[in-house]
């Protein structure tokens, strides 16, 4: 039981050449086409940009994304931290 919690916790991004990219700590994948793919991870939603992207491997139960194509960035969103921003948990 304590490795699936380590696991879930866990966050990994390996490219290789820029052909080859896999994601660990992937909940969900929120959109996609051939030069955008949006993940859902666990530091926050991922946006992937190429072209000729193609989803390989997507498992939610190992959290694994694999992703082939021409890969050009790999952006993170900010994400608000939960339960709001140091000053909003003061000003409650």
């Amino acid at each position: 039981m304590a490795e699936n919690m380590a696991v879930q916790g866990s966050h990994c991004i390996t490219l290789e050449d820029r052909k080859k990219l896999t994601v660990d700590g992937v909940s969900d994948i929120a959109g996609y086409d051939e030069q955008n793919i949006t993940a859902k991870t666990e530091m926050g939603d991922l946006a992937i940009h190429g072209s000729d992207l193609k989803i390989i491997r997507m498992s939610v139960d190992m959290g694994e994304l694999v992703v082939e194509g021409n890969i050009i960035s790999l952006t993170y969103s900010q994400t608000r931290e939960e339960g709001g921003s140091f000053w909003s948990r003061v000003f409650r």
